[in-house]
């Protein structure tokens, strides 16, 4: 999504751009990207961490195929400049464009830098950063610019808090089970606020039917769905959400200016998750569930708390907006110019 966000804004300044994504065969970038209109390539790799050494090595094999075909789309597509935006699928094909000494751009989103971006940052042009803590790893590279957001993140009004109140529950791309499962165990200790709280849940395809049937069966007004077309409209509607501290998310937590639970993933690259999330626990911005002590009761607890109090709601949101970046695109961008014109005078 930051990198969609990035896209649309270097079309903004020249309609006949032309840009190609590169992904992997098995992420989201599959769906995503096509139904923003634009071309995709995908390579068949996977990661390297926490695979077990089989995999691993299997999967570092691919690498070195995924290095080979994509020096063979830097000479077909022969771009000016190569956006990295982290993760074991950017590693082949920014390596490349290194290799055939292209001006390189790297987006890192987290405060804590990925395996990924900590390499190939430190022959890139510029590393777009998040904040001071992430330009830290990388001296003389870094530039702080925010996450990119889609536009409809930016435009959320505030919302007067007032019952029934909206709590909007999502686990990411592809939903979560741990979320889901304490979600659902939770509306037993909220028995009490039938007629206070509306849900609004991103349960992933596989729990869609069952997580509707264990709201219906509590007797809570909800609305389930595997995934939602359009997250910023769910956005506007919530005076609550419960998420993921993935960067993305982060990021449009705080351009909508929403107050949030945070439950971190707990195997995330790094453990970037749970910085991002001791971050805007850090801002006043969102409270936090660490992943260990995640369970019905103590999401209950805490959804009752916010509630309970609407003026910290709304102090929380205050403090989104607050550190919100709502033009990192066009900073990214303006970088982005920066390193072809260099390259152009060397």
């Amino acid at each position: 999504m930051p990198g969609i966000a990035v896209a649309w804004e270097i079309l903004r300044r020249d309609p006949e751009s032309g840009i190609l994504f590169v992904g992997a065969d098995q992420g989201i970038e599959r769906t995503v990207v096509p139904r923003e209109g634009f071309a995709l390539e995908t390579l068949p790799i996977g990661g390297l961490k926490r695979v077990g050494w089989r995999r691993a090595f299997a999967n570092g094999f691919a690498m070195v195929s995924a290095l080979v075909r994509s020096i063979g789309t830097l000479s077909r597509f022969d771009p000016e400049v190569v956006v990295g935006l982290g993760g074991y699928a950017s590693f082949p094909m920014v390596g490349a464009a290194i290799l055939r000494r292209k001006p390189v751009v790297i987006m890192e989103q987290n405060v804590l830098p990925g395996l990924a971006n900590r390499v190939l940052g430190r022959r890139a042009d510029f590393v777009a950063v998040p904040d001071s803590r992430a330009a830290r790893h990388f001296p003389g590279r870094a530039v702080v610019t925010g996450n990119p957001v889609r536009a409809g993140f930016k435009s959320i009004a505030p919302k007067e808090h007032r019952p029934p109140f909206t709590i909007l529950v999502t686990g990411g791309s592809q939903g979560a089970e741990a979320i889901n499962r304490a979600m659902i165990g939770a509306i037993e200790f909220l028995g009490g606020w039938k007629d206070r709280l509306q849900f609004v849940h991103h349960s992933g395809q596989r729990q869609e039917r069952e997580i509707q049937q264990a709201y219906d069966g509590a007797g809570f007004s909800a609305r389930v769905r595997g995934f939602f077309e359009d997250f910023a409209a769910e956005y506007a509607g919530a005076d609550l959400i419960v998420a993921r501290a993935g960067n993305t998310t982060v990021a449009e937590l705080c351009a909508a200016g929403r107050a949030a639970i945070l439950i971190p993933l707990p195997h995330s690259a790094d453990d970037h998750q749970r910085q991002n999330a001791r971050a805007m626990v850090e801002k006043g911005s969102a409270m936090m569930i660490d992943p260990d002590d995640l369970d019905a009761e103590v999401l209950a607890r805490q959804i009752r708390t916010v509630l309970e109090a609407p003026e910290r709601l709304s102090s929380m949101e205050e403090n989104a907006r607050r550190t919100a970046v709502l033009d990192a695109e066009v900073r990214i961008v303006d970088l982005i110019e920066r390193a072809i014109a260099a390259r152009k005078k060397k």
